[in-house]
């Protein structure tokens, strides 16, 4: 059973006081609003201001995790003193250094770059759908696109990504095409878990995301640090039941939880 975390449990706050704690954070939908589309999205600056400031605290590390490219995230959360988890996992970035890839996935460059350049062909003949390519991935959003198009759609992107050797996943309003490694949101989360000591007795997690994609990490999480906290944003609108074990309705409630954090954490009241 999924439960409210807010008001902020009393069990809640104590899973939260371990050093390290370790903060990771899908964007859209979790720590800002989903926007119509990838570029119009805006983090808040009382979301960012909260988010330098858990940074900045000793023993806390904030870590962003997310279907946005590492660049384009940098960009969107602006927060220097942050990780970054890109491409559902396949690029990772230490605050302030480029983002590096594994070998696996980096043979995929071509392919990608090739499907596309098929893709924004497909896109350009179906009005509202957007291509969003982030270099190691791809991604096919028809938020705003005519609804009867939408299953047609989704048949050609599939053989693009057959074409090419491409996997398809899907999220709110969006298809995306990755390599087919065994890499995801959980499996980049865990790996940075562990280089930052955060999976270690003592430590602390606090994991949050919206979609089906952040179902790995949240699982994933939950499963490896039994003491961690797992928050769904909106469950309610998951095509399969969360893992997490507790949620908020909204952003904005989101917002509320990590100003608990920053309060827990380094004492001050944050000023949104």
């Amino acid at each position: 059973m999924t439960i409210p975390a807010l008001p902020v449990p009393t069990d809640l706050a104590a899973r939260l006081v371990g050093t390290p704690l370790l903060l990771l954070l899908d964007i859209d939908g979790t720590i800002t609003p989903i926007a119509a589309t990838p570029a119009a999205a805006v983090v808040s600056d009382h979301a960012r201001h909260a988010l330098e400031e858990l940074a900045s605290a000793k023993g806390v590390h904030v870590a962003v995790v997310t279907g946005r490219s590492v660049g384009d995230a940098r960009r969107v959360v602006g927060v220097e003193g942050a990780w970054f988890i890109g491409n559902h996992g396949l690029e990772v970035a230490a605050p302030g250094e480029a983002p590096t890839v594994s070998d696996p996935v980096a043979q995929f460059a071509h392919p990608v770059e090739v499907a596309a350049a098929r893709l924004s062909q497909l896109v350009r003949a179906v009005p509202g759908t957007i291509l969003e390519n982030k270099r190691w991935s791809l991604s096919v959003h028809y938020r705003l696109a005519d609804r009867d198009a939408v299953p047609e759609l989704g048949l050609r992107v599939r053989r693009v990504a057959r074409e090419f050797g491409l996997d398809v996943t899907g999220g709110k309003e969006v298809l995306e095409l990755r390599p087919p490694v065994r890499i995801n949101k959980g499996t980049a989360a865990i790996d940075l878990a562990g280089r930052l000591g955060a999976l270690a007795h003592g430590a602390s997690i606090l994991c949050a995301g919206d979609d089906e994609t952040d179902e790995d990490m949240l699982s994933a999480v939950r499963e490896r640090a039994r003491s961690s906290v797992t928050v769904a944003v909106e469950p309610v609108f998951h095509a399969r039941p969360t893992s997490a074990e507790f949620f908020v309705a909204s952003p904005g409630e989101m917002l509320e939880l990590l100003d608990a954090v920053v309060l827990l954490r380094t004492g001050a009241a944050h000023r949104g």
